[in-house]
């Protein structure tokens, strides 16, 4: 026979590890925003650098949700847009960024050419976007001021 005891003790035990996974899981939206924002930060300065007149960046706020513990967390994220003239460069999070943390780079000068960012150990890394494939971080190139202004480079001639 169990002990009553020692079942309520079972309980409250699994009780405090459901609460903290849920407030892990809130803690870990609130990594996911706070990365894009930084990355966006760094994108934004890294164009800053160029000193160049008449840039115009905008952010626009965005709403994404996600189902998960029986519960609907909604979170807002922030679309960047940064015109450069004719061409406009857009980070923005995908549509399910808070399943899968990816942010999308890509500019209206060549919308086919849509690079996917991911982050890692406190670095951004990207690559083409992939659709339906395992990511393999072999194959993602880290974003830095130098591969950046490659890819703007790139899209500003195309």
């Amino acid at each position: 026979m169990v002990d009553i005891a020692q079942l309520q003790s079972y309980i409250k035990d699994e009780i405090l590890n459901c609460q903290q996974q849920l407030t892990d899981f809130k803690q870990e939206l609130n990594t996911c925003k706070e990365q894009l924002r930084v990355l966006q930060s760094n994108i934004e300065g890294w164009i800053a650098a160029l000193e160049m007149e008449g840039i115009d960046v905008r952010y626009e706020d965005t709403s994404h949700t996600l189902e998960k513990f029986d519960e609907t967390f909604e979170l807002t994220l922030r679309e960047l847009t940064i015109s450069l003239g004719s061409c406009k460069l857009h980070v923005e999070p995908e549509e399910q960024y808070l399943h899968g943390n990816r942010v999308l780079l890509f500019a209206s000068s060549d919308e086919d050419d849509i690079k996917e960012i991911i982050e890692s150990e406190g670095e951004y890394y990207f690559t083409d976007l992939q659709f339906g494939q395992k990511r393999d971080l072999s194959k993602y190139v880290p974003l830095n001021e130098e591969t950046f202004y490659k890819l703007l480079y790139a899209w500003l001639r195309a």
